[in-house]
């Protein structure tokens, strides 16, 4: 297949999954939704963070954005469980079947986490966590719904407002927190503040746990020694960057619209806390427990 067929092929699929998904969305009456969301529409409405046109230099090339509005929270669970209920009660069953949630992804993990996989998106205790264990498409359908819901509501403060994935460009920009160079969306070259607390909610190794293979030379990690947070964190946990962006790194992986995830895990090492880090193995394989997203909005 040449370039030119292959990229007619994947304009013509992202129309084809793009028109799917408003066709369904059409059919609710937003008006009525709102009756349920409206708090929800003032709180996301509250939440987004202006970024004006700023640029972030790596160390292979330089990264710009024009200005857009940001989540200051990654998606929680009880704002993505309103989306579900809301396509439920409108009896969009095969929009509702692709946009739910896996919790079996959670046994990715181990048989430790079988309790978690029953709880996590059901219990009211975990509604102020980061969504995770969705596929692409649905990220993508809750921000089209959240923008059909928005231009319901009489007393919004944005004209015309979309939601949508942000761009990978986007995402590192508002990582950056204002600065062209940092190392990670905080300040500093470490992973720990001048208290000595970790800056995000990652998996720790421990020195104790890194060696020098005698047999390759190459340094390792031994796994079954590894010091494990416990889990994902709520979503306003650790301290935001200069943005006022909570959890740009750690806790949940972010999705990108180009498919590129950011920010590493609560289950990533280290390194992948770095805002120009390469993506890491795995996490764009989905839906998993270690990826989420947070929203853009563009408005007039």
């Amino acid at each position: 297949m040449n370039k030119k067929l292959l990229l007619l092929t994947i304009v013509l699929c992202c129309a084809t999954l793009c028109f799917g998904q408003k066709e369904g969305l059409d059919k609710i009456d937003y008006n009525k939704s709102l009756t349920a969301n409206t708090t929800n529409i003032k709180l996301v409405e509250s939440q987004m963070k202006y970024i004006n046109h700023s640029y972030y230099k790596t160390l292979d090339k330089n990264v710009s954005a024009g200005d857009f509005y940001i989540s200051i929270f990654e998606i929680t669970n009880s704002l993505y469980k309103a989306f579900l209920k809301d396509l439920k009660d409108n009896k969009l069953e095969d929009l509702y079947e692709k946009c739910k949630i896996n919790g079996e992804g959670w046994l990715q993990i181990s048989e430790a986490f079988e309790s978690t996989a029953k709880t996590y998106h059901t219990d009211a205790k975990w509604n102020e966590y980061p969504v995770v264990n969705i596929s692409q498409e649905a990220a993508e359908t809750f921000c089209l719904w959240l923008t059909k819901l928005y231009a319901a509501y009489n007393g919004a403060k944005f004209n015309n407002a979309e939601f949508r994935l942000p761009t990978e460009s986007e995402w590192i920009i508002a990582a950056a927190g204002g600065s062209e160079n940092s190392l990670y969306p905080w300040d500093g070259k470490f992973l720990r503040n001048k208290k000595g607390e970790w800056n995000a909610n990652f998996k720790i190794a421990g020195e104790e746990n890194i060696r020098i293979n005698p047999k390759t030379n190459n340094i390792e990690i031994l796994d079954n020694n590894i010091l494990y947070q416990t889990t994902l964190s709520p979503v306003k946990a650790f301290e935001p960057n200069k943005y006022g962006l909570y959890q740009m790194a750690g806790n949940a992986a972010e999705l990108t619209s180009n498919g590129k995830v950011k920010g590493g895990s609560w289950h990533s090492f280290g390194y992948y806390m770095q805002i120009a880090a390469e993506d890491e193995p795995g996490l764009t394989e989905l839906p998993n427990p270690f990826t989420g997203f947070r929203i853009v909005m563009k408005a007039k």
